[in-house]
């Protein structure tokens, strides 16, 4: 009876290997040089090219019209980062161009990043893309790429704009004061803005964080399906806050806070993770309802008892609860 030869097993393992070495390698090397990135095709052998520091200017820079009031965010794989400007228009800066779509009308500046694995359209032909990031910090690393039957590595360490305090390759949208409405939603991604001033705002991501620093805020929405809400402003009206997998942060900078008619007042929501609610405005603006299944519940330091507790004879409702995580809330004096 014919028994047929054991199959040997492929080399994935050492393919692996040879790829992170090889990434390494050049990464090394690039920075060292002084080099921006380059790239390495396996299409007919090995190629090496190079981008040079000089070629970095090729991140797109647009201009607006000054009669933009309200901003709208899509992306699906990159971060968003809002950054106010003196300027009398917005203005964009993004590393790579061919992947934004860009519409204004009425006021409304709307703003769609497409996706890295994508297929995209142009002039009739069609182009099949996808990027696999094995190493490296936001866009900045090496990623191994295929563009039809084209594949190749692709190596980016330019550390000229790189801070772990931002978000490393996100769209950038710096805001005059004239707007006064954002919403932003990205699935795989964080989101930040500083010292921005809004009516409206809607932040919703789907995997990363939600930041808001300065800046006075009339009616908010923060949401994150996996990561952290964090808040440090002036909320001066409903606050809308929501983390399933991530913690909840507030620090609200507001002295006094009063009821409007049709309000619903502060949501706040963790299913997996703490809400800490902080405030300069006294307790006695404030009616609040807690709950927490497993964790404990303190209000300006003073823990309760039970799973659930309300407090408080003032006009705004908190609404503050956790399913696995502590609910704290702290007043002024």
């Amino acid at each position: 009876m014919y028994t047929p030869p054991p199959r040997r097993p492929k080399p994935w393992g050492r393919l692996a290997l040879f790829m992170i070495v090889l990434g390494v390698f050049l990464f090394a090397v690039g920075w060292i040089s002084g080099s921006r990135g380059g790239r390495v095709y396996f299409d007919r052998g090995i190629r090496v090219v190079s981008i040079p520091q000089e070629a970095q200017g090729q991140a797109m820079d647009m201009n607006f019209s000054n009669r933009v009031n309200s901003i709208s965010v899509n992306t699906i794989s990159d971060g968003i980062v809002f950054i106010p400007t003196s300027d009398a228009a917005p203005r964009i800066t993004y590393s790579d161009n061919s992947r934004v779509s860009i519409n204004e009308a009425d006021g409304r500046l709307e703003i769609n990043v497409r996706a890295v694995n994508s297929i995209n359209i142009v002039g009739g032909n069609v182009t099949r893309s996808t990027r696999w990031q094995f190493m490296g910090f936001g866009r900045q690393g090496v990623s191994w790429n295929r563009a039809n039957n084209t594949r190749f590595l692709d190596f980016d360490f330019d550390f000229a704009n790189f801070s772990f305090s931002n978000i490393s390759g996100a769209i950038r949208i710096y805001v005059p004061s004239t707007v006064h409405t954002i919403e932003a939603r990205t699935t795989s991604g964080s989101i930040r803005m500083d010292d921005i001033d809004t009516s409206l705002l809607n932040l919703r991501s789907t995997s990363g964080r939600v930041t808001v620093e300065g800046g006075t805020h009339e009616n908010s929405h923060l949401q994150s399906t996996s990561g952290s809400v964090n808040g440090d402003a002036t909320f001066a009206g409903d606050l809308y806050a929501r983390s399933t997998s991530g913690s909840v942060n507030i620090q609200d900078n507001s002295t006094s806070h009063r009821h409007v008619a049709g309000s619903s007042g502060i949501q706040l929501r963790s299913t997996s993770g703490s809400v800490n609610f902080s405030t300069r405005a006294p307790v006695s603006d404030f009616r609040y309802s807690l709950s927490s299944t497993s964790g404990s519940m303190r209000v300006d330091g003073s823990r309760l008892s039970g799973r659930s507790n309300s407090g408080g004879s003032g006009a705004v409702p908190i609404n503050a609860s956790s399913t696995s995580g502590s609910v704290r809330l702290d007043f002024g004096r």
